[in-house]
């Protein structure tokens, strides 16, 4: 018997991508985008595709939800070498 265990979310996750999207929200408040090399542009793109609000994410595929937490430690990534 096989069996596939759902993969739960944690508050922890959600609070990273909250945080990120926070951050992200700010720097395009003030502009700061124009700085940001493309790939990080491209991220922020992709990460308000799949980004979904806290209290839909439970409804979120698991496999969509692990492609955002991807996509959100690699934004995160550049928006901590870019905007320093």
């Amino acid at each position: 018997m096989n069996t596939i265990l759902e993969p739960e979310v944690t508050t922890d996750q959600i609070s990273y991508i909250t945080a990120v999207k926070m951050h992200v929200d700010e720097l395009y408040k003030k502009q700061e985008i124009f700085g940001l090399s493309l790939e990080t542009l491209e991220l922020t793109r992709r990460f308000y595709n799949l980004y979904t609000p806290i209290e839909k994410v439970e409804e979120v595929a698991p496999f969509a939800l692990n492609q955002l937490l991807s996509i959100t430690q690699h934004l995160e990534r550049n928006l901590v070498q870019e905007t320093r």
